[in-house]
């Protein structure tokens, strides 16, 4: 029973609230807010899964001492000694398992090693090719497109281009260097890191196309909510335009230009306290959630 309401719970949220989430408008009011649901939504399933792994194996006959005695458990349970029905279950959990966090390690390794290539091989042009400006901290690279962009790899280095300086204007510069100090500060590259991960661990789910997504949309509008608290918003939005217009836009990682100029041209209203105060606790409770009834199915059994 209880590897049924946790994989039903998995199933709810990865078929019902992830889409639902995905439409849903006050996103655009609150991107920041939206980024900690998506976070708390993807960690509630994968523990509902894994529990329900778990769950599968080790709620066959009961124990003492859970602790002491779970991998006895297991393994009696994937050797038949509790029948076949028992030694079927355990045994589909048991590769649920290994497969999920095979895919989930063999995903981290690629991700993490593409992003430390790509930092390597731009610090290197860095070296040969870009002078540093101090008045933006900020590393100049010769290229005749406007672009602004961290280093991949988690670093806060930010680099702009030659072109960037040549077809923007100050205040332009400016606002678009927010932009990406937003993406810094508020470590989005650690968000997309791990959207990339479960998306290229399980390509084919909609859940991880969805939370790839919509992290990658919700990461521009939010740094450009930041940056617009230190620079007009039609500033930004020209920027944008601009950027857009030369192509340099392919640099930046998700995002739609056309609904970042909406937001930016037509500021939505802020979600009401009370009303984000209850997403954010409602959110920050979901992963607690699956493990109701996994304890209640291990106390059931110590008793």
């Amino acid at each position: 029973m209880t590897v049924l309401l946790l994989a039903g719970f998995a199933a709810l949220l990865a078929a019902g609230c992830a889409p639902r989430l995905a439409r849903a408008g006050w996103v655009v009011r609150a991107p920041g807010l939206a980024l900690f649901v998506w976070q708390m939504l993807c960690a509630a399933t994968l523990l509902s899964v894994v529990l329900a792994g778990l769950a599968s194996m080790l709620h066959w006959g009961d124990a003492d001492d859970v602790v002491c005695t779970a991998w006895r458990l297991c393994l009696d349970a994937l050797f038949g000694h509790h029948g076949r029905p028992a030694q079927a279950v355990a045994g589909t959990g048991a590769a649920l398992l290994v497969a999920m966090w095979a895919r989930l390690l063999h995903a981290g390794w690629r991700v993490i090693g593409t992003e430390r290539a790509q930092g390597r091989r731009l610090r290197t042009m860095m070296r040969l090719l870009g002078s540093r400006l101090p008045a933006l901290d900020a590393t100049v690279m010769p290229s005749p497109h406007p672009a602004a962009y961290l280093v991949p790899g988690g670093h806060r280095h930010v680099v702009i281009t030659s072109g960037a300086l040549r077809h923007l204007t100050a205040d332009q510069v400016h606002a678009v260097m927010a932009h990406e100090r937003a993406h810094a500060t508020g470590r989005h590259y650690w968000l997309l890191r791990t959207v990339r991960m479960l998306h290229r661990a399980f390509p084919r789910v909609p859940m991880s196309i969805l939370a790839h997504a919509q992290v990658c949309r919700l990461v521009e509008l939010r740094a450009d909510e930041v940056a617009t608290r230190s620079n007009r918003p039609l500033t930004l939005a020209r920027a944008l335009v601009t950027m857009a217009e030369t192509r340099a836009a392919g640099t930046v990682d998700g995002g739609d230009t056309a609904e970042r100029l909406e937001r930016l041209l037509r500021p939505p209203a802020p979600l009401p306290r009370a009303t984000a105060r209850a997403l954010g606790v409602s959110a920050a409770l979901l992963p607690a959630v699956p493990v109701g009834p996994a304890v209640l199915d291990r106390c059931l059994a110590l008793h």
